[in-house]
């Protein structure tokens, strides 16, 4: 069943031929129905709409609040009252729009044919009552004036804000979970904002749910005669200016009176751009200036009455001495925060390969900047200098980054604090992400009123593990106020891009110099103590004997690369050793193994355990907090005792002995990955706990 909603103010000139055009509907499978709010008309549109009602399966409300978005919820409320499945389709009208006869079935083709997609666009014809000049429409930006979409454009993924309410449908769970339109905004008079649908589908689309069009569903779309005059146009160009100032966000500038300077200065360039073109008799230019004037003096009204959206800003900073997961989930959270629109700023200090990475960053659009500041919390030597340099040019600095709230990723102990004391001296609100579980180590006396100072900014607290938030607390709780936010919220990983793949195990293989017969223990990690990648070549040395075609990958660089390529020579077995170094796509590479092994002494939370999971991989790693989080209730991984190497290696021989577990396991994995780990989920944690934050 199809529920088509539909609202309507002083209608009755146009609802005559509409609804004629409803009675030539093709039925779609299951049915359809037709809702029709009355949004308070003084004309013949409830009389109008009593004549076809033995005609077409209609039911007739009346909403006495003014709004085309208060209707249509009403609408939305009343069809709900009637009962469906969640997958059913609510299909949004207009009174001056026609439908072709397939209209309704197209859509719910497009439903079934992209079960994964939430809101469905069609395309929006003109119907001119008289035709414009044809200067007028070709400068007139025909979308945001008439709601009209091209029947040009592709059966594709489309970005939601071009799906327009005269053509649009909605899976009806999206309201049984919430969702409505925002009665602030929309049409209500003559004077107001535009923008309730794309408000609604930006809403739906930050959610996770996303959009496709559909350009075999047609729409006529009636465009009244006052509609195609100068006037009207440049009128509606100030609705689209009120609607932008609640909606966009730009990204930060210096303000002059209230709004970003160079709208000012644009808005004088086009109004002596506009003298210029009347001189000249330069009817286009003219429009054009006159058009672009309209919606900035709609910005300028909003925004002078404190209806201005202003998007916060988050400043992503850390102690940060390499390239590593945490760099990795902040650089992934910057990105998030982006798309959900916030405006995110990568800050960190220089590592080693820290440029190359960073101008990788900025390709995508990231906004990654150096922040050095004076360490006094993390390091002893000269902790009173770094201190009053701190105190000096510490805050000045932070404050350069025009932060809204600082959040400060916490890798060890009290590895980041002294970023966090700088944000209580410039009295910005913070959030402290952690990234490791952390000994219970004392604090000194210098450290400890510094400490205490520094967590009175701190509004919440994630940790990527529920071990790394235990071990957080036991150190911290009693710095942090009652009413701290806090969450854990896991690593992610992208199963778009992590997946199983047959074809990519035999391309990786072949790159990695393997037999295609091999069995192949991987591990991507740094090498570096914490990692304990001698374990693993021990490991790998006590193994190869019994299994003639075991190979080991080490994925990754670090300070022990040198000492392990002697180790592997000195057992003999450099032949059956791969060091494939830092590697940027990975998950070209992790197909290639039997086995992921992580045998840490220490863990946060390991992205690249869960990144094998994504790829169809076995996951194995040792019992400590970060990977017992992953593994302790998996089946698509296993946990190896840290300190009984004789066991260790037992387990992992089990498994290189048993072909079919290790597909079972990879399957499972797989699934628990996309379940637990997906980015989808990511974001939408993420939201939930920067909600109300800032």
């Amino acid at each position: 069943m199809l529920t088509v909603l539909m609202a309507t103010y002083n209608g009755a000139g146009t609802l005559p031929q509409v609804l004629r055009a409803y009675m030539g509907l093709q039925s779609p499978r299951g049915g359809w129905r037709l809702v029709i709010a009355d949004n308070g008309s003084t004309d013949a549109t409830a009389q109008v709409i009593a004549a076809f009602r033995g005609r077409l399966p209609l039911s007739y409300i009346y909403v006495a609040r003014r709004g085309r978005s208060p209707a249509l919820n009403g609408a939305v409320e009343h069809a709900l009252r009637q009962g469906g499945d969640g997958g059913e389709l609510f299909v949004f009208g207009d009174d001056d729009a026609m439908p072709a006869s397939d209209w309704l079935c197209r859509l719910q083709d497009s439903a079934r044919a992209h079960p994964g997609y939430a809101l469905f666009g069609g395309a929006i014809v003109p119907a001119w009552r008289e035709q414009p000049e044809e200067w007028l429409l070709r400068l007139t930006p025909v979308g945001l004036t008439w709601g009209i979409t091209s029947a040009d454009l592709r059966d594709a993924p489309i970005y939601p804000g071009l799906v327009w309410g005269a053509n649009m449908a909605i899976r009806r769970r999206i309201f049984e979970a919430g969702a409505r339109y925002d009665e602030s905004i929309g049409p209500q008079g003559a004077n107001y904002a535009m923008g309730s649908e794309t408000r609604l589908n930006l809403e739906m689309h930050a959610a996770g749910n996303p959009s496709w069009f559909c350009p075999r569903a047609r729409v006529a779309h009636i465009i009244r005669v006052p509609q195609v005059r100068r006037a009207w146009i440049l009128r509606r160009a100030m609705l689209f200016g009120r609607g932008q100032c609640r909606l966009a966000t730009f990204a930060p500038s210096v303000e002059l009176l209230g709004v970003p300077r160079w709208m000012l200065g644009r808005y004088v360039r086009d109004t002596l751009g506009a003298v210029r073109a009347w001189l000249r008799r330069d009817h286009a230019d003219l429009f054009l200036r006159q058009w672009e004037r309209a919606w900035l003096r709609g910005f300028f009204h909003e925004a002078w009455r404190g209806r201005r959206k202003r998007l916060p800003r988050i400043v992503i900073s850390s102690y940060s001495g390499e390239l590593g997961g945490m760099e990795l989930r902040m650089a992934q959270e910057a990105r998030m925060l982006g798309a959900n629109g916030y405006d995110s700023v990568l800050a960190l200090r220089r590592f080693p390969g820290f440029s190359q990475w960073a101008q990788g960053l900025r390709a995508q659009q990231l906004q990654v900047r150096v922040y050095e500041p004076p360490l006094f919390l993390e390091h002893w030597a000269w902790r009173r200098w770094n201190w009053l340099r701190a105190r000096v040019t510490g805050a000045w600095r932070l404050r350069r980054l025009r932060p809204d709230i600082v959040h400060v990723a916490f890798c060890w102990t009290s590895y980041g604090a002294s970023i966090l004391w700088l944000a209580r001296q410039c009295r910005l609100p913070a959030v402290i992400s952690v990234h490791n579980a952390f000994p219970l180590e004392p604090f000194s006396d210098w450290q400890r009123p510094r400490l205490q100072e520094a967590f009175r900014t701190v509004k919440g607290v994630y940790a990527v593990s529920a071990s790394s938030m235990q071990h957080f607390l036991d150190l911290y709780r009693d710095m942090l106020a009652p009413d701290t936010r806090l969450a854990v919220i896991p690593n992610g990983v992208d199963t778009e891009t992590f997946i199983v793949s047959p074809e990519r195990r035999i391309l990786a293989r072949k790159q990695l110099g393997l037999p295609p017969d091999a069995l192949v223990l991987g591990c991507v990690a740094r090498l570096s103590a914490q990692k304990r990648p001698q374990a693993l070549l021990a490991l790998f040395a006590r193994l190869a004997p019994r299994f003639p075609h075991l190979y080991l990958v080490f994925v990754g660089t670090g300070p022990l690369d040198a000492m392990l390529r002697l180790q592997a020579q000195q057992t003999g077995l450099q032949d059956r050793v791969v060091f494939a170094g830092f590697q940027q796509r990975v998950e070209w590479l992790m197909p290639a193994f039997d086995l992921h092994v992580l045998l840490s002494k220490n863990e946060g939370f390991g992205i690249a355990t869960i990144e094998a999971m994504a790829c169809g991989v076995p996951a194995v790693g040792t019992d400590v907090p970060g990977t017992h989080d992953i593994l302790h209730d998996s089946v698509g991984g296993l946990l190896l005792p840290l300190d009984d190497e004789h066991a260790a290696c037992a387990a992992v021989a089990q498994l290189l002995m048993d072909a079919p577990r290790r597909a079972r396991m990879g399957r499972l994995a797989r699934e628990e990955t996309v379940q637990r780990y997906s980015m989808p989920r990511l974001e939408r944690q993420l939201r939930q706990f920067y909600a109300g934050l800032v």
